[in-house]
């Protein structure tokens, strides 16, 4: 079986004992012959596209949501046998496909019996995410949390102002379709908008949750709670069912991170749904 292991060292919990770590794993599982690479950081996606046209029986990509969102979005489809493991710091995506196990884990566990599973996603323009986009002020916020858990002190604390800026500054207009009805909805005025995904959308396939007259501690307990707890009885929340969502605004380009990772967006953003995106492994 030809096994092919992609891991990111820069990752918050693979480090630079990563390799090691993860040869252990696979030769205790009885995978002795795999191919281990460091991700190419400059050239990620192309590296990922080469490598999956090597065909590989199983495709291992170990990393954070940024690593693992670029291993679906672009062999997904192409690499059905892919499997991701957690090694970030949210390791959302990771949580929505196999629970909150540990990487090692989860090796174990699909290796002894893999199953096959499809997953869907929205797309934001040309970007895919497989669990949450967060436009407006969050996405600020989330780049100084990200600056100050690297250390880097002076940057969070300039992307915190900015961040604060974005929330009394910017206002989205959002308007949305829910799939059953041909007419759009407006969302209320905002500068904090959210999309979830997957499991995180829990009784719908998308939804849309923008929070009016957004204080910096609400959109900050955005960001905290990972969309995924308390947030969802913060004050003036709005929460809808969606299958597609446009924001606009005439503030200057729209702050968008997808999946924990920011993109570059413009001034108008584009969101859908999309039922089948990708496929990966996971435990039978």
């Amino acid at each position: 079986m030809k096994t092919i292991a992609l891991f990111n060292p820069a990752s918050g919990s693979v480090t630079a004992d990563g390799s090691d770590r993860l040869r252990a794993v696979l030769d205790e599982a009885g995978v002795r012959d795999a191919e281990l690479i460091e991700v190419d950081r400059a050239g990620c996606d192309t590296q990922l596209k080469q490598l999956a046209e090597s065909q590989p029986d199983l495709f291992i990509v170990w990393g954070g949501d940024g690593t693992l969102r670029s291993a679906l979005g672009v062999v997904g489809q192409a690499t059905p046998n892919l499997l991701l493991l957690p090694g970030g710091t949210m390791n959302m995506l990771t949580k929505s496909i196999h629970g909150d196990k540990t990487w090692d884990a989860i090796l174990k566990d699909v290796l002894a019996s893999p199953k096959r599973k499809t997953i869907p996603a929205g797309k934001v323009n040309d970007e895919h995410f497989y669990c949450a986009m967060l436009a407006g002020a969050p996405a600020r916020f989330a780049e100084a949390r990200e600056s100050l858990r690297r250390g880097e002190l002076v940057k969070a604390a300039t992307e915190a102002r900015a961040a604060l800026e974005t929330l009394g500054n910017l206002q989205l207009a959002a308007r949305y379709r829910d799939g059953y009805s041909f007419e759009r909805a407006d969302l209320p005025p905002t500068s904090v908008i959210g999309v979830l995904v997957g499991p995180l959308a829990r009784d719908h396939e998308m939804e849309v949750a923008a929070l009016a007259a957004p204080t910096a501690g609400g959109a900050l307990n955005v960001i905290w709670s990972s969309f995924v707890s308390d947030w969802r009885s913060a004050p003036g929340i709005t929460i809808v069912p969606a299958r597609s969502l446009v924001i606009e605004t005439e503030d200057g380009e729209i702050p968008v991170i997808v999946d924990g990772e920011a993109i570059d967006a413009g001034n108008i953003v584009r969101v859908s749904y999309i039922k089948e995106a990708a496929q990966c492994l996971t435990a039978g």
